[in-house]
C-alpha cells in the first residue's frame, strides 16, 4: 500500500512540475513579446533549473520496466 502511495505522490509531483514548465514557457513568450529582457532571462533560468536532471538521477531512476 505504501508503494502505491509513494507512486501516486511521485506522479503528482511530476504533473505539478510539467504544469509549472508550461506556465514558464507561456510567461517567457509573453515577456519576449513585451520586450522585457530581464524577466525573460530570469524565467529561462528557472525553466532550466526545472528541466535539467542530474546524470545520477537519470541513471538510478527506476521506472519499473525491468
Amino acid at each position: 500500500m505504501s508503494y502505491l502511495l509513494t507512486s501516486m505522490e511521485e506522479v503528482r509531483k511530476e504533473n505539478e512540475k510539467k504544469q509549472r514548465i508550461l506556465e514558464l514557457k507561456e510567461a517567457i513568450k509573453k515577456a519576449e513579446a513585451e520586450w522585457n529582457t530581464s524577466d525573460v532571462e530570469k524565467l529561462k533560468k528557472e525553466l532550466k533549473g526545472l528541466t535539467n536532471e542530474s546524470f545520477l538521477t537519470k541513471v538510478f531512476k527506476c521506472d519499473g520496466r525491468y
